[in-house]
């Protein structure tokens, strides 16, 4: 079954957050080489875990997508979680910016 308009939101929003982490895991990778903190090290964990639950959210939306889809609970559940990777995404990219510089 085609995936509803807001799945298909939600999964370019997780895309999008996965991009930004991949990013922030290779500037978290580098400082740790350079600098050997423990903080460095913490921010690579931070990264690396939201990274998975990113990944996890987009197969979930390809699951929930297909076992809701008849039953009326489809938008229900892609509204919010189009309204958490929104702010999840946002949340990520000021997040790359200040670290960036």
């Amino acid at each position: 079954m085609a995936l509803g308009t807001l799945w298909t939101i939600d999964l370019v929003l997780a895309t999008a957050s996965i991009i930004v982490l991949v990013v922030l895991l290779y500037l978290y990778r580098s400082n740790f080489r350079t600098l050997r903190s423990p903080l460095s090290l913490g921010l690579i964990l931070f990264a690396g875990l939201f990274l998975l639950e990113n990944l996890a959210a987009m197969y979930f939306y390809f699951v929930w997508n297909e076992s809701l889809s008849g039953t009326g609970y489809a938008s229900s559940v892609a509204m919010p979680m189009l309204l958490l990777n929104a702010v999840e995404l946002v949340a990520f990219s000021t997040l790359l910016l200040v670290s960036w510089r």
